[in-house]
């Protein structure tokens, strides 16, 4: 009968993994995208009359991400959002402000790009400022009137140096008249890509936040979903981030980045101690691509094998091959002296194959096809957690 549940439960993954958002199925979508190409590194037009920038590279690999083939207008920035709204667009990527106001007439994706104020420093400073704590005692340049000048006048040991453009103000920092920058953090990066000779980088956090989003046609629901979706796998692969680097020369924000997380097929360390550890080590074990038993029941106490947690011989082989991202999955852990119960909130990312993007369904509805509302655990005498279906008997 447990290996009957588990075959089951394996069914039921195969199949939730083939469900993929329409426009991911239909190779033959195509989507129309506006953009005004004057805004450098976000878009603009080459010398071989072609738009290129973060943005368009960004789009183009969510739309492979997602099955879409994209056509690129460049037009006027005035009236874009209205033509978005009319339908003269499916969607609109030109580094554009989330606003309120504009979704009112329009949808946003989730953010894609944090444009918000950022440090800048000489590199040899670049290990000793990440945070505005660290500008204390350093002269910070500013354009005067800016949102950089209001925050560096708010900071208490800094002097605060203003430009009326902010051009001079990297000029400055290039000739060690000042010691950091508070700016718009794409205005800065571009200033710094485009004069290598400064030996300026950016550093630390955004300061403040302004998201940049994917502006789409309130009727293409379908397309705000898929570019969503593909937007979590591109930023969780570290694809976004390689473009970003391209770019922008060096790493995006900590929200763009591949979360640290138990991934597929990559074994972590256990830590016996720690119920949750305990069971994030037996469920990466299991998803490790090809487990034994006898590596599974490592987790659990004696008579463990009993559990629909620890499958068969035969029922472990049909999960040869797929593995799980963890990233998503979230433990909630209730200790009541030696025994614990832990239960599961979140999702698990599904992958079938190599190099295959994981698709993700709630952990509930996974444990659920085996009957588990709960997984519980024994302390022992060395203060070690196994798993113990029988504590709660």
């Amino acid at each position: 009968m447990r290996t009957l549940k588990v075959l089951l439960i394996l069914a039921v993954l195969v199949a939730a993994i083939g469900v993929l958002p329409a426009a991911a199925q239909d190779d033959d979508t195509k989507i129309v995208v506006g953009t005004n190409a004057e805004y450098p590194p976000f878009e603009t037009v080459d010398d071989n009359d072609e738009i290129v920038g973060f943005d368009i590279d960004l789009l183009t690999a969510l739309a492979e991400d997602a099955g879409f083939e994209v056509e690129f207008v460049n037009t006027k920035w005035d009236g874009i959002f209205v033509a978005l709204s009319e339908g003269e667009f499916d969607a609109v990527i030109s580094a554009a402000t989330i606003t309120e106001e504009r979704e009112e007439i329009i949808d946003f994706t989730e953010p894609y790009f944090n444009a918000g104020q950022t440090i800048a420093v000489t590199a040899d400073l670049a290990e000793t400022v990440e945070t505005v704590e660290d500008l204390v005692g350093l002269r910070v340049g500013v354009q005067l009137g800016t949102t950089g000048d209001q925050l560096s006048s708010e900071l208490e040991g800094v002097e605060t140096v203003r430009f009326d453009e902010i051009t001079l103000a990297f000029q400055a920092l290039g000739a060690g008249e000042i010691d950091a920058i508070i700016n718009d953090g794409p205005v800065s990066a571009d200033i710094i890509a485009n004069n290598p000779d400064l030996d300026a980088v950016l550093v630390g956090e955004p300061l403040s936040d302004e998201f940049y989003g994917i502006a789409v046609n309130p009727e293409r629901s379908d397309v705000l979903d898929a570019l969503n979706l593909s937007l979590e796998n591109v930023i969780a692969s570290g694809e976004y981030a390689e473009i970003y680097e391209e770019w922008f020369g060096m790493q995006p924000p900590s929200m763009f980045l591949p979360e640290e997380e138990t991934a597929a097929g990559d074994m972590m360390e256990v830590d016996f101690t720690d119920p949750e550890s305990v069971v994030l080590g037996l469920m990466n074990t299991f998803f490790s691509g090809d487990p034994t038993v006898e590596e599974l029941l490592a987790f659990g106490c004696e008579g463990a094998e009993t559990s629909p947690l620890f499958p068969t011989e035969d029922a472990l082989a049909g999960f040869a091959g797929i593995t799980a991202d963890l990233s998503k999955l979230e433990l909630v852990v209730v200790e009541e002296g030696d025994t614990a119960t832990i239960t599961g909130e979140g999702e698990i990312g599904l992958v079938v194959g190599e190099g295959a993007e994981p698709t993700f369904m709630p952990v509930d509805m996974l444990l659920g096809q085996l009957g588990i509302t709960q997984i519980d655990l024994v302390k022992g005498e060395d203060g070690n957690w196994l798993i113990c279906p029988a504590a709660a008997e």
